[in-house]
């Protein structure tokens, strides 16, 4: 994915990603209407500015005399893509997923590749973060396919507590 970039591209095609999931996050946030949905995007949100603001870091550490351009397009194109256009919510969750596996994967590829600890220690742990995104993301849409069944409305009302328990 990265072979034949520089440090300097790296840089500015993860922090690319990292903005872009801002902009998904949030648009995806908009079109919820559960207020646990929303904080858990609001999380997602919060831990991409996180990562967007280590990695400008980082890149003015190693670049400090270089305006920070970024690309056209993120690791994902779907996701630049996307957020210019009308998409369903099951379409953003899965765009979301998709980015986010690849962000894993970018980062854990990068963190391979170095020999500097502090660069592999920070690659990891955003690769990790990754992961655990596409996790939550994963299990939240589970749980609003879930609720559009019978069986969990039935239980939801609390009819089907009764077979639970002494």
């Amino acid at each position: 994915m990265q072979e034949g970039l520089t440090t300097l591209e790296i840089l500015a095609i993860a922090i690319r990603s990292e903005i872009d999931a801002v902009k998904l996050y949030t648009k995806m946030k908009e079109m919820v209407d559960s207020d646990d949905l929303k904080e858990k995007f609001d999380f997602l949100i919060s831990q991409e500015e996180k990562h967007e603001k280590i990695l400008k870091e980082v890149y003015e550490k190693k670049f400090p005399d270089m305006e920070l351009a970024l690309p056209p397009k993120a690791i994902v194109p779907a996701v630049t893509d996307i957020l210019d256009k009308q998409a369903s919510l099951k379409e953003l969750f899965d765009i979301g997923m998709q980015a986010e596996k690849m962000a894993e994967e970018f980062y854990s590829e990068l963190a391979k590749k170095t020999n500097e600890f502090s660069a592999k220690s920070t690659l990891t742990y955003m690769a990790s973060m990754e992961k655990s995104h596409y996790a939550i993301l994963e299990a939240e849409w589970e749980q609003i396919e879930l609720r559009k069944s019978e069986d969990a409305r039935h239980f939801l009302e609390a009819d089907g507590l009764t077979s639970l328990g002494p």
